[in-house]
């Protein structure tokens, strides 16, 4: 199997995500699983397998491991990642599963931070496809507000410390597809996060001239990239500008972060001179900050198209529902 790697490696691919990685070890007694311990993954031998499959990457340069570690225990996907000799990246599925909610995500991000060592870099996303897409998973009583929530979402996972995956589909706000009984394909229902991607209006949305192997979202007329494309509204248009931001903001891509008190909705950190505040209600509300880092701040970007990107003071900013916002801080 390192042979396999190697294959691959010489032919310059820039590394392996490799797939259900918690597998790869199990019990050689192949005793049974009791409630307090698994013996079909994460198998203690686990993690010399995988430092065995770090020296083979590590003999190319610039490569890299970034494994799906579906482990439910934060204390237990950090070992895969803690000691730099294993795993690059760990996907982060406790993460994952955390309901809408500020307070949550505070505690999961700086429960990483607590258990990661140096060597250890965190690793966010929202949606896979295994899961339901964000713009359905959130989706509240608003009818517009899981498509807000999805936009947030890409705005927290790329200001975040760490790396993001953006699942394809994502970038344009999709939701899950209504699939017909009749054109399920997988039978563990993972078909509605799996449709084809609408690339412009009309019959088979870009994709095909013929009949796809899964219906195509019924909002292709709307969501479609070539209708998103240049509409500085759409929601590809800000994943555009959040990443583009990020390139250009080194703090963004390796700076520390800082979490500040917010009003219960509002989830806010900094980095470094940036503010980062998302209102995890569907209703609007004040920042409310106990201890505001600056006065008064710029908007260098938010989720909500129609915010003006202005001049603003902490202590009465009031954030729109689901909106995130980043802000510069002068002096800070």
């Amino acid at each position: 199997m390192h042979d396999v790697l190697r294959f691959w490696l010489d032919r310059g691919v820039d590394g392996f995500r490799i797939d259900v990685v918690q597998k790869i070890a199990k019990d050689p007694e192949l005793g049974d699983n009791v409630p307090t311990l698994r013996h079909d993954e994460d198998w203690p031998t686990i993690h010399d397998r995988l430092r065995a499959i770090r020296r083979v990457v590590d003999a190319y340069d610039d490569r890299m491991l970034v494994g799906e570690v579906y482990l439910q225990d934060l204390r237990r996907v950090v070992e895969y990642i803690n000691t730099g000799d294993q795993l690059d990246l760990a996907h982060n599925f406790v993460f994952l599963h955390l309901p809408w909610d500020a307070r949550a995500m505070r505690m999961s991000v700086e429960d990483f931070d607590r258990l990661a060592q140096q060597a250890a870099w965190p690793a966010w996303f929202f949606a896979n496809h295994d899961h339901p897409r964000a713009a359905t998973r959130y989706a509240g009583k608003d009818p517009g507000s899981g498509e807000r929530r999805a936009r947030a979402a890409a705005l927290l996972i790329c200001t975040l410390r760490g790396t993001p995956f953006i699942y394809q589909g994502e970038e344009l706000g999709l939701p899950d597809v209504e699939i017909p009984s009749e054109r399920i394909v997988d039978v563990d229902g993972r078909d509605p996060e799996r449709a084809p991607i609408p690339w412009q209006p009309g019959p088979g949305a870009g994709f095909t001239t013929g009949e796809p192997w899964l219906p195509i979202t019924d909002q292709a007329e709307r969501l479609a990239v070539s209708v998103q494309a240049g509409d500085p509204s759409s929601t590809l248009e800000l994943v555009r500008r959040i990443l583009a931001l990020r390139a250009r903001e080194p703090v963004l891509q390796g700076g520390d972060q800082r979490f500040h008190d917010a009003a219960g909705t509002v989830l806010c950190y900094s980095r470094d001179h940036l503010l980062i505040a998302l209102n995890f209600s569907s209703e609007r509300g004040p920042l409310e900050l106990a201890e505001p880092p600056a006065a008064s701040a710029a908007i260098e970007l938010s989720t909500d198209a129609e915010r003006v990107l202005a001049e603003v003071d902490l202590h009465t900013l009031v954030l729109e529902p689901d909106e995130g916002l980043v802000l510069s801080m002068s002096g800070a």
